[in-house]
């Protein structure tokens, strides 16, 4: 191989091994700019991050594991046993994670699992009530019977003319693996939501909460303001039969709750170090020191 052969074969890798470092940067900028933002990160090694598409599929088999057979709406209807129904309520919540607003939390010391996720959905005034609400189809007895109440719930409270708002941000949805609770994790993910409502610069917060532990955790968050309370043993079928016959202790009522979103807490304020003040010697203490010097020697 002659030399001006092998000088072009070198810069020719020279010039690969740019183009390759380039490629790197430009991914690696990315990366941080469609990196999810991590909101919380707890010392037992969960965070509460943004939801990203990735993570879809993790989240929709999550709620269909927990959510389905816990809820007062969807255990009450049977939905467990609707398959159609289930698919039209998987298909709602996947067009709901595209708002790019919902929070996924992870256990870091597990593999990243999915343990909790809350659905949130910006609602804009100049939206409400077109076509766009009602998009989606839906399907199956079980689901049809919980929209039903829930749409009959919505349309009693008018949040854009009691806050006189164009845009509110609605808590959809809260689900946490069961062996992940009891430890304030949902109560964090709550809060979370409300980061969120600032950093999009919504000033409402709210949700129709069907179950007493949920309406207390957002009264304790701010979102205290009960808008409408509708007791569970009026809703029947035309029969007279109780939809909703089994909502469990302590849950009567299905409220719609909101409140301002208030402004981020003050950071806790930086710990004043005091400084070491040396004790001010006096001319007579130097002079007992110095003699007491001359005398020892």
């Amino acid at each position: 191989m002659s030399r001006r052969l092998r000088i072009e074969e070198q810069r020719a890798r020279q010039l690969k091994d740019e183009m390759q470092e380039e490629d790197d940067k430009i991914k690696l900028q990315q990366e941080r700019i469609f990196g999810p933002v991590i909101w919380r990160r707890f010392q037992n090694g969960i965070k509460i991050q943004d939801l990203q598409k990735i993570l879809f599929s993790d989240v929709i088999n999550l709620i269909l594991e927990c959510y389905l057979k816990e809820d007062i709406l969807f255990r009450n209807t049977k939905i467990v046993e609707d398959e159609v129904s289930q698919k039209s309520f998987a298909e709602r919540v996947l067009f709901k994670m595209h708002d790019r607003a919902s929070i996924v939390a992870i256990d870091e010391a597990n593999e990243n699992r999915v343990v909790g996720v809350l659905i949130l959905t910006p609602v804009q005034k100049c939206d409400w009530g077109r076509v766009y609400s009602r998009t989606m189809i839906v399907e199956g007895k079980s689901y049809t019977s919980i929209t039903n109440f829930l749409n009959y719930i919505n349309r009693k409270v008018d949040i854009f003319e009691q806050y006189q708002c164009d845009t509110y941000l609605r808590y959809y949805l809260l689900c946490i693996r069961p062996e992940y609770r009891g430890k304030g994790l949902g109560y964090q993910c709550m809060l979370v939501g409300l980061d969120v409502a600032r950093h999009l610069k919504i000033p409402i917060s709210m949700g129709i909460f069907n179950n007493f532990k949920m309406q207390k955790i957002a009264r304790k968050i701010g979102i205290d303001q009960i808008l409408y309370e509708y007791s569970y043993v009026k809703w029947s079928d035309k029969n007279g039969e109780l939809k909703f016959c089994d909502p469990g202790p302590g849950n009567y009522t299905c409220n719609i709750q909101a409140g301002f979103v208030p402004p981020p807490p003050e950071p806790d304020p930086v710990p004043v170090t005091k400084k070491a003040t040396k004790e001010k010697v006096t001319r007579a203490d130097k002079r007992k020191a110095k003699a007491k010097k001359k005398a020892t020697s």
